[in-house]
């Protein structure tokens, strides 16, 4: 067993069966497991709390969509309470392999970077296909991004320089955190002896003028979220990190393009993305109930 200074935490939304499997080879590698549930159906809360007392992991329920910032500090603050020094960071789609969370541990406190690292994550293998899933790296090995599923971050980061961002809600949190971590001199570095099993999306395949290209099929109000919250990330951090900002938005033309030939209801999701750069601008932030 695992110390019992880390704790895992897990946001849940609209689980599958597959969460007790994910929860019962958590539980063979670490004591302390948090599930915080976004408002999911009362037929998935009924699995879900099966789930958890089955592998003995604590249940917050929020009883509706806080976000997935709010849920990632709901978790945090628990951990808080059991006195954990780590947190370590689950999608419930997200499955651990064997000599996981000791490798991030080792990988963490042994780590060349000493007392500038700020996040670890691990190796990300495709779930569906087996592949390698490469991570953001920057010239000098280190990272820019660090996903939120499979992070570990000492508790004393968070504490020191605060957690999730609430007001983005969903989309670029993780996002929002590693460049407040970057600015402020710390490295995010990979595990490669961590393998996380982890679903990258289910992206589908048009073909247009004979060339097949994919795309993610967000909905309108996932497109907002992505627009508003890039804006808002640029225009705090774009002295500190010009170039991954410039990254954002290249690829969110790229998004315009990609909605307006290959996706369905492709106006709406347009007039979306509008709404949300409007907001971004105007710094309205948190939830969106309509469009």
């Amino acid at each position: 067993m695992i110390s019992d200074t880390v704790c895992a935490i897990i946001v849940t939304f609209h689980p599958d069966r597959e969460i007790l499997e994910h929860l019962s080879k958590l539980r063979q590698q670490m004591q302390h497991i948090v599930v915080v549930d976004n408002g999911s159906s009362p037929a998935e809360m009924d699995l879900l709390r099966v789930a958890c007392r089955d592998t003995g992991s604590h249940l917050i329920e929020n009883g509706e969509n806080l976000g997935i910032a709010a849920a990632l500090n709901i978790g945090i603050r628990h951990a808080l309470t059991l006195g954990s020094e780590w947190v370590l960071l689950f999608d419930q789609d997200s499955c651990v392999t064997p000599g996981f969370v000791e490798a991030m541990l080792h990988g963490f406190t042994s780590s060349r970077w000493g007392k500038q690292l700020g996040v670890m994550v691990p190796q990300y293998v495709d779930k569906r296909l087996g592949s390698i899933i490469p991570p953001p790296a920057l010239e000098d090995t280190s990272l820019s991004v660090a996903m939120t599923s499979g992070s570990l971050i000492p508790m004393s980061i968070l504490l020191r320089h605060g957690l999730f961002e609430e007001g983005l809600f969903i989309d670029v949190v993780d996002t929002e955190h590693s460049f407040r971590l970057r600015s402020l001199g710390y490295r995010i570095a990979r595990c490669p002896s961590a393998v996380l099993l982890h679903s990258p999306g289910t992206p589908t395949l048009h073909k247009f003028c004979g060339r097949t290209f994919s795309t993610n099929n967000y909905s309108p109000l996932r497109r907002y979220y992505q627009e508003r919250n890039t804006i808002w990330l640029t225009k705090r951090y774009w002295k500190t990190d010009p170039t991954q900002c410039i990254r954002f938005h290249r690829d969110s033309l790229s998004n315009y393009v990609h909605i307006l030939f290959l996706e369905e209801n492709k106006w709406k999701k347009l007039r979306a993305c509008f709404l949300g750069v409007v907001d971004g601008v105007r710094e309205k932030m948190g939830r969106k109930d309509d469009l």
